[in-house]
């Protein structure tokens, strides 16, 4: 099993030269405005168009108005959006109809996770994407550095494409793998020296670690 990997949170140059190095699958830009992790659309769209030859780049998006997303597919040329906030399968699948765009659909996990509850999300979104739900007085949905109980997702017979996310490191990559059977994972704090800086040391032995696990 190859596991495909996601490193999420990027802005620099540097770092997006790096996970083409290290032939990382796809690669994320964060629009919203409270997270450490936020791109303008000025220096997104720079990127790119240097890069969007060369790596697959996803947009997330957090409950966005129709300008943002009209913004990031039409002026940035972003066209895999992820949507990780409340929004509903009506709502994503209005802006598939309109965009003509993919998506990926995060979903919290918190004490449980059935499959009912991905259920609705299953015809309009590409992936599901589980993470772990905001801890303590933060702001961001997603990118905390927080684990969930993985054995939640053991039992569940999920038909959908679907990523492993939420506090996934160089550390605990491997084990994260071996108990959940993922074959896409998704990192962005778990890379990083502090919030928002990517280490490409880190992403580098991430790389290696996810797709040497058993």
């Amino acid at each position: 099993m190859t596991v495909k990997i996601k490193i999420c949170g990027l802005k620099k140059h540097e770092n997006i030269e790096c996970c083409i190095k290290n032939k990382v699958d796809m690669i994320g830009f964060v629009f919203h405005q409270n997270s450490p992790r936020n791109i303008s659309i000025k220096n997104a769209s720079n990127l790119v168009k240097l890069f969007k030859n060369q790596i697959e780049i996803v947009g997330l998006v957090v409950n966005p108005s129709d300008d943002l997303l009209d913004q990031i597919i039409n002026i940035v040329g972003i066209r895999k959006i992820q949507f990780h906030g409340n929004e509903t399968p009506e709502k994503i699948s209005n802006f598939k109809e309109r965009y003509d765009i993919s998506s990926i659909k995060a979903i919290p996990v918190s004490n449980s996770i059935t499959t009912s509850e991905i259920e609705e999300f299953d015809k309009v979104s590409d992936y599901i994407l589980f993470d772990a739900p905001p801890m303590g007085s933060t702001n961001r949905p997603g990118g905390n550095g927080e684990a969930f109980d993985w054995d939640l997702l053991k039992e569940l017979n999920i038909i959908k494409p679907w990523i492993l996310s939420g506090g996934l490191n160089i550390d605990n990559i491997t084990e994260a793998i071996s108990i959940t059977k993922a074959n896409f994972v998704d990192v962005s704090s778990g890379v990083e020296d502090s919030l928002g800086i990517k280490n490409n040391d880190l992403i580098t032995k991430f790389v290696y670690n996810a797709r040497n696990a058993d």
